[in-house]
C-alpha cells in the first residue's frame, strides 16, 4: 500500500511559531502510536489536523507536535513530517516518529485508519533502512494513550487489516540500494537470506543471519542471474525490480 500524504499547505497549517530542530532519518529508531484523548472524535477532513494544531499552539508549542495524523477515512496528514523533531513523547522526540490516529476514548479505529498507519510504518522503515520498534505512547511516558484498542493493536504487531503485516502486500518494501551498502544488521537481512535459500540461490556456508555479508551479496547475485540479469546488473547489490520479485516477508 503506497502512502499519500496530505501536505501542511493542503490542510491549511499555520506557519511554525518558532524554530524546530531537524532530525536525520538515521536517528529514528521508534514509531509511536497515539490517540486524541478521553473523548471520541467526530471531526473529518482537514478539521482533524487543524483542531490538533490549535490545541498544541495553545500549549505554547511551535505547531502540531505529531509527525503525522491519520483520520478514520485513512487520510494521512503531514505534521512535522520526516525531518523535524517531534513534540509527542518526552525523551523520544528525536528517536521516535509520532503518529496520532484520530480517535478518543473507547472509540474503535477503522480498518482504513489501521491500514494507513501500518503503511506509514512500512514507509518509515524503508526510509530509515531499519525495522523501527513499534510503540504506544505509554511505552515511553506514563499515560493512558493510545487507549486500550490501539495499544492492543500495537502489541499484536500492528497488522494491516486484510493486508498482512507489510501494508497491502505483507512484504518488506525495497529499503534502497544504499541501505545494503551501509552493512546493515537487521531481521530484514535474515528474511531476505531465507528467501534466497528457498529460491535455490544460496552462497551461504552458514546462516543466513541479520548482518549483511559477502555471502548475502553473492547469494543475491545468484538471484539476479536467475531473474535474467547479467554483468553489472547482477553484482549482488539489490535493486527494486529483483527485490519486489523476491517477496521478502514483512518482519
Amino acid at each position: 500500500m503506497s502512502v499519500t500524504i496530505i501536505s501542511r499547505s493542503q490542510w491549511g497549517a499555520r506557519p511554525w511559531t518558532g524554530s524546530i530542530a531537524s532530525v536525520s532519518l538515521s536517528e529514528r529508531t521508534e514509531f509511536f502510536v497515539h490517540y486524541d484523548g478521553a473523548d471520541p472524535i467526530n471531526r473529518t477532513g482537514n478539521a482533524v489536523p487543524q483542531a490538533i494544531e490549535r490545541s498544541h499552539l495553545g500549549q505554547g508549542w511551535s505547531g502540531i507536535g505529531y509527525h503525522f495524523v491519520v483520520d478514520q477515512a485513512g487520510n494521512v496528514y503531514e505534521g512535522r513530517g520526516w525531518g523535524l523533531q517531534g513534540a509527542h513523547c518526552p525523551g523520544h522526540n528525536v528517536s521516535g516518529i509520532g503518529v496520532q490516529i484520530a480517535i478518543g476514548g473507547d472509540q474503535a479505529p477503522t480498518d482504513a485508519a489501521l491500514r494507513s498507519t501500518r503503511a506509514l510504518y512500512d514507509e518509515a522503515c524503508a526510509k530509515t533502512g531499519r525495522t523501527l520498534a513499534k510503540r504506544g505512547h505509554k511505552d515511553g511516558f506514563p499515560t493512558l494513550c493510545p487507549g486500550g484498542r490501539l495499544y492492543a493493536w500495537v502489541q499484536s504487531g500492528m497488522p494491516s487489516p486484510g493486508g498482512g503485516n507489510g501494508g497491502a502486500t505483507g512484504y518488506v518494501p525495497f529499503p534502497g540500494a544504499e541501505w545494503f551498502k551501509a552493512n546493515p544488521v537487521s531481521p530484514i537481512v535474515t528474511a531476505m537470506g531465507r528467501r534466497l535459500v528457498a529460491e535455490g540461490c544460496s552462497a551461504y556456508s552458514s546462516g543466513p543471519g541479520p548482518r549483511w555479508t559477502e555471502a548475502d551479496r553473492q547469494s543475491y547475485a545468484k538471484w539476479q542471474r536467475k531473474r535474467g540479469f547479467g554483468g553489472a546488473d547482477a553484482d549482488g547489490w539489490p535493486g527494486k525490480t529483483t527485490w519486489d520479485a523476491l517477496r521478502v516477508p514483512a518482519v
